[in-house]
């Protein structure tokens, strides 16, 4: 794998963890990327610098660490997801069609990318 490659693909990994971020918790996206460096125990600029592909170099222990936390955070969202799910179905003719749809859209994306992760390629 070059060098190129392993970083835009932990770049493209990174801006999905800092949008699911953003999305579940809220603030702007540079609030959102400090709370992922912090939990990843990175300091936030090498997020930015990733963001900006100004990063010097991504070193196999970062691309295991971004890697792994991209799975958790992302079967995370599968589950919770299909909870929401079962939810809505749950409530049987008062369900929302459209909401349904759109739950079960995200529900595929995020699985496509798990799967993706766990096959060990880009997103």
């Amino acid at each position: 794998m070059s060098a190129t490659f392993a970083i835009e693909g932990a770049r493209r990994v990174a801006d999905g963890i800092e949008r699911r971020e953003q999305r579940r918790y809220g603030g702007s996206r540079e609030e959102a990327r400090q709370r992922v460096a912090r939990r990843l125990g990175w300091a936030p600029g090498t997020l930015y610098n990733l963001a900006r592909e100004r990063l010097k170099r991504l070193d196999r222990d970062m691309r295991d660490q971004l890697a792994a936390y991209a799975i958790r955070d992302l079967e995370n969202e599968i589950a919770e997801l299909t909870s929401e799910l079962a939810r809505a179905r749950g409530l049987g003719a008062a369900e929302d069609q459209a909401l349904a749809r759109k739950v079960e859209a995200v529900l595929a994306e995020a699985q496509g990318l798990h799967a993706t992760m766990k096959a060990g390629g880009a997103a």
